[in-house]
């Protein structure tokens, strides 16, 4: 009879393994979903649209000016007045225009380097923000993948438009690093009832005319209409070996929304 008993035994294990495995196979393309869906905020939130004004702090820019000629050059950055607009499916602009009288030709050459510096430093942000908080990072059709489990976390790796992407998250989809072979983001974020929202990141990446460019963000941000916007976003870092320092302030925030789809 032991012999038997111990066979059973040993059966009933198996049995219980193979049925037991099976009830738990992970679900990739359900587990993706999940943790898109902790993501992009302000879409889930009815957000079609973001416009606002944008003002940079002109201190911190000129921050290495001569004393004599800070008044001259912030009497003609004030001219200067910026606006973004930002949407669901990723599309960016920020652009400027000139307060006053038409300026000459040296002016209007010094406004525009000192325009294309703010605008580049604006849309950069709202690249590395918009994936997180309104567009989505994870591809809404992702067909070809491959997600690895790890100890404490998922390894996600995937094309997009040619470019191969990871992307490292925590067990409950906190992301800690997004991945290109240009280079990485690593993002800050802080959980809330509608979703992880984007506090900050730090940036390294290669650019093949600018070179080795890295960046840290830091992000304030303010409730509007029920939604979580950025309301203040200092940037420092360094790219081609010239150090930058940039603080954005957005104000007079228009949304175009659409009604939420309740599952």
């Amino acid at each position: 009879m032991k012999p038997t008993f111990i066979s059973l035994l040993i059966l009933s294990f198996v049995v219980w393994s193979v049925t037991g495995s099976a009830q738990t196979k992970r679900d990739d393309k359900k587990l993706i979903e999940d943790a898109r869906n902790v993501y992009s905020t302000l879409r889930r939130q009815g957000l079609v649209e973001l416009r606002a004004a944008l003002s940079p702090n002109w201190q911190p820019i000129f921050r290495d000016l001569p004393a004599e000629r800070k008044p001259k050059a912030m009497k003609l950055a004030n001219r200067l007045r910026f606006s973004l607009v930002a949407d669901r499916d990723g599309k960016i602009e920020v652009v400027h225009r000139i307060l006053g009288p038409k300026p000459d030709k040296s002016t209007a050459e010094a406004l525009d380097l000192l325009a294309k510096g703010v605008e580049l430093s604006a849309t950069g942000f709202l690249m590395s923000w918009s994936p997180f908080m309104m567009t989505s990072l994870i591809p809404e059709q992702l067909e070809k993948f491959v997600l690895q489990e790890l100890e404490t976390e998922y390894l996600l790796t995937f094309n997009q438009s040619g470019i191969d992407v990871g992307v490292v998250m925590k067990k409950d989809f906190l992301i800690t690093e997004l991945k290109t072979p240009q280079g990485s983001v690593r993002p800050t974020l802080t959980r809330t009832p509608n979703g992880f929202v984007l506090t900050g990141y730090e940036a390294n990446n290669t650019d093949p005319v600018v070179g080795t460019v890295s960046l840290k963000a830091r992000i304030e941000s303010i409730p509007f209409n029920g939604m979580t916007l950025p309301q203040k976003v200092f940037l420092e870092g360094n790219s081609g070996g010239v150090p930058f320092k940039y603080e954005l302030v957005f104000t007079n925030f228009r949304v175009k929304t659409e009604p939420v789809k309740r599952a």
